[in-house]
């Protein structure tokens, strides 16, 4: 009867090592600190080109420059606005902290909201496009 023990014990001690995490296998896109390769890996941020887009607002011309992240610079009115993305339901806003919005709608239109101003429809193109 002496064997029962050993092998719950055997069973058992298979069924933990079963039981542990795999090691996770490297990741062979990211090189390993110090490899002469990590230098050759381009920075995703550098790569961005900032997108410009000129819009007509119902008669008010608005630049705007996309940075390709949360970030946008829009000019209007002589005035340079620093704005920031904000969770919309749809499209991207972008906002910044004295109450202007510019809410883009698909590549080519969007909304201004400025405070004590009506809100104006806003027609756009790239650009690079003229």
């Amino acid at each position: 009867m002496r064997v029962f023990p050993s092998i719950l014990v055997a069973a058992i001690g298979c069924s933990l090592i079963a039981c542990a995490p795999a090691e996770a296998p490297p990741d062979e896109r990211t090189p390993p600190p110090g490899d002469p390769a990590e230098a050759a890996v381009p920075d995703a941020a550098a790569a961005v080109t900032p997108r410009v887009i000129h819009y007509d607002c119902e008669g008010t011309p608005v630049d705007a420059t996309f940075d390709g992240g949360d970030r946008a610079t829009v000019q209007v009115d002589g005035t340079t606005l620093a704005m920031q993305t904000e969770p919309a339901a749809s499209g991207a806003k972008y906002v910044d902290g004295t109450g202007n919005v510019l809410w883009t709608r698909g590549a080519h239109d969007a909304l201004l909201m400025r405070p004590d101003q009506p809100d104006r429809s806003c027609t756009g193109h790239p650009a690079d496009a003229e």
